[in-house]
């Protein structure tokens, strides 16, 4: 089973394989990078950026993915349109971790670098709860230094920080989402010093098309 992943950042490539590796190991991963995905998107998502990663989902699909999975989560509005040009498995950065919040929650933090993840976090995270039927209370947290801190300082520095953020919401919250692919190489260090249960969207997507792909 091939599994094809699209990146806009190579920081989310071994978040990928880390949460591949625990949840879903008998995939195949094939991480396909483009890096202008994220230098020409300038806080909007317009019809030429739809169109290259909908034309990049395309070309996963014709280079024998079974499924394909996006981790630039400021792309996750396309699959809604791209999922009828692929006949496998789409599925967005949002919609796996989305549904494991909502039924961890209501109080549901959510932590993000990019003030667009964050609005799209918050919307998709309203969605996965009128699906499911259930409330949620969002708790926002948005730290724009996790990016920069993580290529400076690397491993522990990410660490750190998302430590830092994750216990100011956890007195108020039943779970924290990394609503970041690149955030989710701290998720074993988050585990053993968060009060609360510690989301990251990797793992989920992993789960969720191994169950797809079941």
């Amino acid at each position: 089973m091939r599994v094809t992943m699209i990146h806009a950042i190579a920081e989310s490539i071994p978040p990928v394989r880390l949460a591949f590796g625990e949840e879903f190991p008998e995939a195949e991963v094939i991480n396909v990078l483009d890096e202008g995905f994220l230098i020409d998107f300038h806080d909007q998502l317009t019809p030429k950026l739809r169109r290259r990663m909908s034309n990049l989902i395309g070309y996963c699909q014709d280079n024998k993915a079974d499924a394909i999975g996006l981790a630039c989560s400021v792309y996750a509005p396309v699959v809604d349109s791209a999922k009828d040009l692929v006949d496998v498995p789409l599925v967005s950065s949002y919609g796996p971790v989305m549904a494991d919040a909502v039924a961890a929650g209501p109080r549901v933090g959510l932590i993000a670098s990019v003030p667009a993840t964050m609005r799209d976090a918050e919307y998709y995270l309203g969605l996965a709860a009128e699906e499911a039927s259930k409330p949620v209370e969002p708790h926002l947290c948005l730290a724009e230094d996790l990016i920069p801190v993580m290529r400076a300082e690397g491993q522990q520095g990410l660490e750190r920080r998302l430590e830092e953020e994750v216990m100011k919401l956890a007195p108020d919250v039943d779970v924290v989402l990394l609503s970041q692919f690149s955030f989710a190489a701290a998720l074993t260090h988050l585990k053993k010093v968060s009060p609360v249960l510690v989301l990251s969207a990797p793992h989920s997507s992993a789960r969720m098309l191994k169950r797809l792909l079941s």
